[in-house]
């Protein structure tokens, strides 16, 4: 108990040694704590997807023209779809940025072009509506969205009409 006494009495005798090792470590623990978190998210923690151990991403590789991870192209896609067992699922999608009408003011949204066994793939259900049927893939379907729940509470005032 002695000792704890005299360690404060020192630490009250120079404030500014005191400020700069409580700072230290403060920002010590602050960035320790952060980086936890960062690598805990991004390569620890599972997932939030069905079997997400099963998950593989398919690139192209063009190793002679120096590009690599090139997304696979629609017609390559659909011949491993054809390829592949009924067992094993097989998802397709692509980023992309989308004008979106139909308030005051457009809007331009980020995105994903997807297939839609995705949904079934993940084992992700929507909050409210539907996933996309087999029968609504193909080039000019763009009729069918799935939203996000925040674009919907935002955009769309959280109304299901």
């Amino acid at each position: 108990m002695n000792d704890l006494r005299y360690a404060l009495r020192q630490l009250a005798k120079s404030p500014g040694f005191t400020a700069v090792a409580i700072l230290t470590l403060a920002l010590g623990i602050g960035v320790n704590t952060a980086v936890f978190s960062l690598i805990n998210a991004l390569l620890v923690r599972p997932l939030p997807y069905q079997q997400p151990s099963q998950l593989v991403l398919i690139w192209e590789r063009f190793a002679s023209m120096g590009l690599e991870r090139i997304p696979v192209s629609a017609p390559e896609y659909l011949d491993l779809e054809k390829q592949f067992q009924s067992s094993t699922g097989l998802a397709a999608f692509t980023f992309q940025r989308f004008n979106l009408g139909g308030g005051d003011v457009p809007e331009r949204i980020s995105g994903a072009v997807v297939s839609p066994s995705l949904f079934p793939l993940l084992g992700v259900e929507p909050i409210k509506g539907r996933t996309f049927a087999r029968e609504e893939e193909g080039q000019g379907r763009d009729d069918v969205v799935v939203i996000s729940e925040r674009l919907w509470q935002r955009r769309f005032n959280s109304d299901s009409a």
